[in-house]
């Protein structure tokens, strides 16, 4: 596996980087001063194989927390590395500092007022005159990790950008690499090098695309500090692993990469072995790294479609609107086949099988292919079979199949490449077939088929698994959705929870989930405190976030309709603002 080759960061006892394996990372989701719940997660945390554990320090009282922490897991024979994630206040990192082994900040927040997403026009005298302000506050922590050689995450959020960046960059992935690049900068001038970078987004395909722009900009500059992937706010486990998976995954594929965590809407323990799913998967499945990061996109501009395989007999009329083409298998000549057929091409569905049949597309591989120059069809074509030969026929489509047992993404692309060389451009049904437990096959699929899809590679995808667990069609749907590609039900955007939380968030979002089963061109954020909130729930219709003990603002788009709901009212008001403005075609104000 060729990884992009980043320099050693001790954390602890730990070593990110360099030549050491991918680390395993989580966050509690207790409240850092509640020492003995915080001490106790840890703990089980580091059992379930947790290797970097991270808190919330909100102020002071967190902060010196964090001394007793330290001391009862020490006492307890524990010593994994301690992280403080800091947010809007300063001083709580400089406390931190003294008893952790790295240090997370924002940029966004750390040394800048909120964001209210308002863009005013600074000069560059005022641009220049913020940086040394931020370089001031910056210091007094700089001096500090070096003297107890602490780490430093520069953590950037794509939804909690400065408005200094904002106005200069907009809400743009090129705004989160400045950042990111601003704070090294200031960094490198104190001769601080403990660095450790991430650029996390809501959104699976801007996740990709930050951590790539990134890499290409830390390329520019001979910059080779390590790398922590992430996706923010993916949700609850149903939904956020294959979210995570689709971020995650694909950028592990190319080699980018260090460190992870799979932020999950769940206990935190319920994150570890996604995660190691994830770490096996980059070491296995690609040796193609950093060569592809400019390859050219197929200039398509067509949804992605998918392919369903299946007997006529097990069409489920509430699941066939969903799909784009049907490869139908074993076509008996009955009416209530001929029946079938008739009804799904109204429809305008596409009909592919190796069956003759009237109305259905014929497959067939190179050793079959009609003769007749006049006759539609679909080419199935296998790793294993020459290239060359496509450049001599025509077909309706082409359906490629990789070898299943390694490096599926190598050969996707090399099939693509050579389809780019020699401008052959049909329709491409991508099918692929995976074998394994149903946490395996979720988590491959969704980061193989992450990546293909962010390339816009393909034109249509075809799932084919062993498992019984596993609905193919429900699996298509939900890594599609993951994309932003195709929906088929209400998207969340919810955090995992943290200290900060001010509600129980995994019961709401399972309450509200309920509520909301099939809309799907809603997009709803439950979010658990106001640190994010607002800032990653930006392309939400709706947003439930936690404002006080006990309550609750609500948010349409950006905006807040209602402030400081008591809990127990809230989620009702949530669904009576969705019903309200649901029965148009578009949700507006």
């Amino acid at each position: 596996m060729k990884r992009f080759k980043t320099r050693q960061v001790l954390v602890g006892n730990v070593a990110i980087g360099g030549s050491n394996p991918i680390r395993i990372q989580s966050m509690t989701n207790t409240k850092t001063e509640d020492v003995d719940a915080t001490v106790d997660q840890i703990l089980k945390l580091q059992d379930a194989g947790c290797e970097i554990a991270r808190m919330t320090v909100q102020g002071k009282k967190q902060g010196y927390a964090l001394e007793h922490i330290k001391n009862k897991l020490l006492k307890k024979n524990c010593k994994i590395p301690l992280v403080a994630d800091i947010h809007f206040y300063p001083p709580a990192a400089y406390i931190a500092a003294d008893f952790v082994d790295k240090v997370r900040i924002n940029p966004g927040n750390f040394a800048e007022k909120r964001a209210v997403f308002q863009k005013t026009i600074l000069t560059e005298d005022e641009y220049q005159k913020e940086l040394e302000n931020i370089e001031e506050k910056l210091f007094l922590l700089i001096e500090k990790l070096k003297k107890n050689k602490v780490a430093l995450r520069i953590g950037v959020n794509h939804g909690s950008l400065s408005d200094r960046i904002m106005t200069r960059y907009g809400d743009s992935v090129e705004g989160m690499v400045a950042s990111a690049i601003e704070y090294t900068k200031i960094c490198q001038k104190l001769d601080y090098h403990d660095i450790i970078y991430s650029m996390k987004s809501s959104s699976s395909f801007v996740t990709i695309e930050a951590y790539r722009a990134l890499v290409k900009e830390m390329l520019k500059l001979n910059l080779d500090y390590p790398i922590h992937l992430g996706v923010t706010e993916a949700g609850d486990i149903e939904d956020g692993i294959i979210k995570s998976s689709v971020g995650i995954g694909a950028l592990l594929l190319d080699g980018i990469g260090d460190t992870i965590r799979v932020s999950l809407t769940a206990d935190p323990t319920e994150e570890i072995e996604p995660a190691k799913i994830l770490a096996h998967l980059s070491s296995t499945r690609s040796k193609t790294s950093l060569q592809n990061l400019d390859c050219k996109k197929r200039s398509t501009n067509k949804k992605v479609t998918l392919a369903i395989k299946t007997k006529l007999e097990h069409l489920q009329d509430d699941k066939i609107s969903m799909v784009d083409i049907f490869y139908l298998e074993d076509i008996a000549p009955t009416q209530k086949n001929l029946h079938l057929i008739k009804k799904l091409k109204s429809q305008n569905i596409t009909l592919i099988s190796k069956d003759d049949f009237p109305d259905v597309l014929k497959v067939c591989t190179l050793k079959n292919i009609s003769q007749n120059p006049n006759e539609k069809f679909a080419l199935e074509v296998s790793f294993e079979d020459s290239f060359e030969n496509i450049k001599k026929i025509n077909p309706s489509y082409l359906i490629f199949k990789p070898n299943t047992s390694n490096s599926t993404v190598d050969e996707i692309r090399e099939f693509i490449f050579f389809l780019q060389n020699n401008d052959i451009d049909i329709p491409i049904i991508l099918n692929l077939q995976y074998t394994g437990s149903f946490e395996d096959i979720k988590i491959l699929a969704s980061s193989e088929l992450g990546l293909i899809l962010y390339e816009k590679f393909v034109d249509s995808i075809l799932l084919e698994t062993n498992s019984s667990k596993i609905d193919n069609l429900d699996l298509s749907l939900n890594i599609l959705q993951a994309c932003n590609l195709k929906k088929h039900k209400t998207e969340f955007i919810a955090c995992p929870g943290c200290g900060r939380t001010l509600f129980d968030i995994q019961k709401v979002l399972k309450k509200i989930k309920e509520k909301t089963p099939n809309m799907p061109d809603l997009k709803i954020a439950v979010m658990g405190c106001i640190v994010n909130g607002p800032g990653e729930m930006q392309d939400a219709d709706f947003g439930y976030v936690g404002s006080g003990e006990g309550k609750i603002d609500l948010y349409m788009h950006k905006k807040c309709i209602e402030k400081n709901i008591d809990e127990k009212d809230a989620v009702d008001k949530l669904i009576s603002l969705i019903e309200k403005h649901t029965n148009k075609e578009k949700v507006t104000l």
